[in-house]
């Protein structure tokens, strides 16, 4: 990986970060608030998916903290095959847990509560689509490491 590379992807990894964090804390309890005072009549939704949403997008902070240890790993001379290892599962079992979450809560509105419609399914298949893709980025990640890691050591 070429320092403009790593560069590129620290600042996108950071860039998201950023942006999930101003979703958490700003954008998606406004938009919970709007759409309770919108729509009385499944305001008593408005905390639990809140929360379920809060809870998700830390699964997706997680994973990004798992990404920048990745990168920082796969750069470093000193990089174990164990903890590289550990990250990219991680990161895995993060965005995995995000999906799951975000697909419980597009299944209880749409199906369950009956509210949504159409965007309800294709939230859901957004989720189960990130399943896949994160073990893609868990083997693309597994691949991209330094020579020096996949050598065993004696």
């Amino acid at each position: 990986m070429t320092k403009s590379e790593f560069l590129s992807m620290r600042i996108t990894l950071g860039a998201l970060a950023l942006g999930a964090l101003i979703a958490q804390l700003i954008v998606v309890p406004r938009i919970a608030a709007g759409l309770a005072e919108q729509h009385p009549q499944v305001a008593h939704l408005e905390s639990p998916y809140l929360i379920a949403v809060t809870v998700a997008l830390v699964g997706f902070e997680v994973a990004l903290v798992a990404g920048w240890m990745l990168v920082t790993g796969a750069v470093a001379e000193n990089a174990s095959a164990g903890r590289v290892r550990w990250w990219a599962n991680g990161m895995t079992a993060s965005l995995g847990f995000m999906a799951v979450l975000l697909a419980g809560v597009f299944i209880h509105a749409g199906w369950v509560e009956n509210v949504g419609g159409p965007p309800m399914l294709f939230g859901l298949l957004a989720c189960l689509a990130v399943l896949p893709v994160a073990l893609i980025l868990r083997r693309w990640a597994l691949r991209s490491l330094p020579a020096k890691v996949h050598e065993p050591v004696s």
